[in-house]
């Protein structure tokens, strides 16, 4: 590690271990890359809590103030040794705060690699406005029970991601009425003729990400599997469970692009692929903008403004004054909306169909 000679160097490339690794097998493709900013100081008052003129911001950041070359290893390289299972090294034997680290590090590569790097990549705002981004999450179906503004754990450095925490409760009964039918598809009917109904609960959010460009694909999901992990806590603390996220995948859907050439949705024969632990679809149903029945909408922000609580949708719902709550897993809710001014629910704009 040394400083950046800004007179010789404008640009500094290093590839991490794992980058060299890839690189080597002849699998490194990058796709993505991202700006940061963490080692700048843009106003000195937040720093020493003194003022400085425009005129002398600029210089002091660009060439009055030294910069390290880039850093692509942030823990001893004798701790990879110990991973391959060589003999025990001599950072095993230290200290015991140092001792704790140590273990940690070696149970989980999440905390060598990503957590002492820059953290904060720049984004983009929106032209002529001088507000940050920001996040509006506007609960239609649901409750948030709690939130905080940062990721909070004791194994990693505290990350700037807001944390929404919603619990979906589940009212399970057994039927053992013969005549009884249910009203969802989530029923199950035994050998013996008892029933295992289950009311469902869902979650129907309007997210929205304010002050930066809208364009086609603002948004990505990610889904995680929470599960535990105990590591060593070095010599005195002893085991310690930490929090580990295992990524699960969405199954991938067909392309409408067929030996070049573009299909229509009804046109592309796909083949049913059945969900395994390893896919969302096993445990979700996750559907977005389009896939999700206007009506579902339309009947939850009706139910808001009974309550009190008005909430502004990017679309038009043409009357929430007698809207019935639609239930998505209902047997008897249909697929499509009411098809015209001549269908019957005309006259029941209350009616679930």
């Amino acid at each position: 590690m040394k400083f950046l000679n800004k007179k010789e160097q404008v640009l500094d490339t290093l590839l991490t271990p794992h980058g060299e690794k890839l690189l080597a097998d002849g699998l490194f493709k990058p796709e993505y890359y991202a700006f940061f900013d963490d080692n700048v100081l843009y106003e000195k008052q937040y720093d020493s809590g003194t003022s400085e003129s425009q005129n002398n911001i600029e210089p002091r950041i660009q060439e009055d103030t030294p910069q390290l070359e880039t850093q692509v290893v942030f823990s001893d390289r004798n701790i990879y040794r110990s991973k391959t299972g060589d003999a025990p090294t001599v950072l095993e034997e230290v200290a015991q705060d140092i001792d704790t680290i140590i273990d940690l590090t070696k149970q989980n590569s999440r905390f060598e690699r990503h957590f002492y790097g820059p953290r904060h990549p720049l984004g983009t705002t929106e032209k002529f406005t001088s507000n940050a981004p920001a996040w509006s999450v506007s609960l239609l179906r649901g409750q948030i029970d709690s939130h905080a503004d940062h990721e909070l754990n004791d194994t990693e450095p505290t990350l700037a991601i807001a944390q929404l925490d919603v619990t979906l409760n589940y009212n399970i009964d057994v039927i053992s009425d013969p005549t009884f039918v249910s009203d969802t598809q989530l029923a199950i009917t035994f050998p013996n003729g008892e029933i295992l109904d289950v009311e469902p609960e869902i979650i129907l959010a309007q997210i929205k990400e304010l002050n930066t460009e809208f364009t086609k694909d603002n948004f990505e999901i990610e889904v995680f599997e929470v599960t535990e992990e105990t590591v060593p806590g070095g010599h005195s603390l002893g085991p310690k469970d930490v929090e580990v996220l295992r990524p699960l995948k969405f199954i991938r859907q067909p392309s409408l692009v067929q030996n070049d050439i573009l299909l229509d949705e009804d046109e592309i024969v796909s083949i049913a692929r059945t969900p395994t632990p390893d896919n969302v679809e096993y445990y979700f149903d996750i559907r977005v903008d389009g896939q999700i029945d206007e009506r579902l909408i339309c009947s939850s922000v009706a139910e808001n403004e009974k309550q009190g609580r008005y909430i502004d949708i990017d679309f038009e719902c043409e009357d929430t004054t007698n809207i019935a709550l639609v239930d998505i897993y209902s047997t008897a809710a249909s697929s499509k909306p009411c098809p015209d001014l001549e269908d019957p629910c005309e006259d029941n704009p209350g009616t679930v169909y």
